[in-house]
């Protein structure tokens, strides 16, 4: 049977029956890597054709993946902290796609593992609102360069993702058009939790909308399978403003409902066309989500108090107040998005019974995707860079929607920053991150730490410290890198200059002296 390259990483998710019964004319032709010789099968084989001759190593196409010369590179959509997304042509066709670059810090330790698991569950999945994986297209690195193997997932183009539309000026998204997105979204939710995948960030960053009015639920990387046996994942998960109170407060064996949380951020994202829970740091962020929907009590939050951090962080009793945050969207609105934001994830709403609610079923109906308006191009990517060139004055600022306005109006609390100071996925101001972050590639969140010291991932459990080794090893690599130069260049400035004229550009006040000075002695 003829095995491709992409069968080594789907092998887990296709199994092959044990005993094959062909008949000679169906009977499949050696692969390239078989060990039987040409000489040794004759032409009229049936289990041999020309065309399977084991080609010259220099000319040898990687079998079951395309190369990345088939298509043609146009402009970055987006970069996140497994990979970068660019536009791209299918050359013999004309197809638009999106390439997803894998990143591969040491191309000795193979494949990531979040990008085996990211292809392994995309490839389970069939679903109109969730994106197809569509390819695998690999670009060998010239060693004498030292250029390293990129791999890139192959997606279909998608015109706008939600965040960039929603910051998009000229975009106003009707009741019915919200509507249709919701559903959407919820059908493609419910398709994930019924094939007991958690895909643990949801954002409207992530979610792909084409001009033909379809949604799509995209960027699998931090996806993984639900167990049933109470399994302990990490929660260093979802990005900041889409993550559930219960992840704040080091809850490790969660379930589908820190999705249903994220659909519900996103959800007042569409009726207010900006972010509702906009925290600065961890802790702002839950104070924020204790203001929007109440503190937590043994009615709203059952044993809140007995999970790892709870005692960490201080709050003031507020009282909950969703639906009068959004009364001015109809009791429907505020009453599925009530039902949404609960504390308590047991009671959060799952994605078949948020189908069923009656927003769904009252005036004005969902939309045909079809019916939708068509948009210029909007992603998130490009308006946060057109943000960056007007701060920095380089040029023009589209005005959108303003995502440093305060969302809900919570009140201004003291609260501890967080481990990297950052924004909103990470990327804050032009300032905003660690002292190193110009070379740290990881800047979505500090995924080491969490918003208190004592949640480490170093002392977390072995899948952690997998998943997260070739990253630090690269970080750390990065930082010693930049402190060994400044190091050198301190060297080679000591060594330039003798040491009589040798002087410190800005000499220190010495120290002053706590023991007093002995009596100088007279030479005679």
């Amino acid at each position: 049977m003829k095995r491709s390259a992409t069968d080594d990483i789907h092998s887990s998710t296709q199994k092959r029956p044990l005993n094959h019964t062909h008949s000679p004319a169906q009977t499949s032709p050696p692969p390239y890597y078989s060990n039987a010789s040409p000489a040794s099968i004759t032409s009229s084989s049936p289990q041999y054709t020309p065309q399977h001759r084991r080609s010259p190593k220099e000319t040898r196409k990687y079998v079951g993946c395309s190369r990345i010369s088939d298509y043609e590179m146009e402009d970055k959509l987006g970069e996140g902290t497994f990979g970068e997304v660019h536009k791209a042509r299918r050359k013999p066709t004309g197809e638009l796609v999106a390439l997803k670059r894998i990143l591969m810090h040491n191309e000795k330790d193979g494949v990531p593992i979040t990008a085996i698991r990211e292809i392994k569950i995309l490839k389970q999945l069939h679903h109109k609102n969730i994106v197809p994986l569509t390819d695998i297209a690999v670009q060998k690195g010239n060693r004498s360069k030292k250029e390293r193997t990129s791999i890139y997932m192959v997606f279909p183009y998608m015109d706008h993702d939600l965040a960039g539309l929603l910051e998009n000026p000229s975009v106003k998204l009707s009741v019915p058009q919200i509507k249709t997105y919701l559903k959407q979204l919820l059908e493609g939710t419910s398709y994930l939790h019924h094939n007991k995948i958690l895909h643990r960030d949801m954002k409207a960053a992530n979610l792909l909308i084409s001009n033909e009015g379809i949604l799509q639920i995209a960027d699998f990387g931090l996806a993984r399978g639900l167990e049933e046996d109470g399994k302990e994942y990490t929660n260093c998960v979802v990005t900041r403003w889409y993550r559930p109170p219960e992840l704040f407060l080091g809850e490790r064996r969660y379930t589908t409902a820190i999705d249903m949380w994220g659909v519900g951020c996103v959800f007042g994202e569409m009726l207010k066309s900006r972010p509702i829970l906009q925290g600065s740091t961890d802790l702002d962020q839950l104070q924020k989500i204790f203001w929007l929907c109440g503190s937590p009590t043994q009615e709203t939050m059952p044993d809140w108090d007995n999970l790892p951090q709870a005692n960490t962080v201080t709050f003031g009793p507020y009282q909950r107040r969703v639906k009068d945050e959004f009364s001015s969207f109809g009791s429907q609105a505020a009453g599925l998005l009530d039902q949404l934001l609960v504390l308590d994830k047991n009671k959060r709403l799952t994605a078949d019974a948020a189908l069923d609610h009656d927003y769904f079923w009252t005036n004005p109906l969902p939309a045909e995707p079809t019916d939708l308006p068509k948009y210029e191009a909007s992603h998130e990517y490009d308006r946060r860079k057109q943000k960056q060139e007007h701060h920095n004055g380089n040029g023009p600022h589209k005005p959108g929607r303003d995502s440093s306005l305060p969302a809900i109006g919570a009140p201004p609390h003291q609260a501890l920053p967080s481990s990297n100071y950052a924004g909103r996925h990470g990327y804050g101001s032009n300032q905003a991150g660690r002292k190193y972050d110009n070379n740290d590639r990881y800047k979505s969140y500090d995924r080491d730490r969490s918003y208190h010291d004592k949640l480490d991932r170093r002392d977390g459990h072995d899948r952690d410290k997998d998943r997260d080794r070739d990253r630090d090893r690269d970080r750390d690599r990065d930082r010693g890198r930049d402190r060994d130069r400044d190091r050198d260049r301190s060297n080679r400035n000591d060594h330039s200059s003798s040491s009589k004229d040798h002087r410190p550009p800005h000499p220190l006040p010495a120290r002053p002296s706590t023991t007093v000075p002995p009596a100088p002695t007279k030479r005679y």
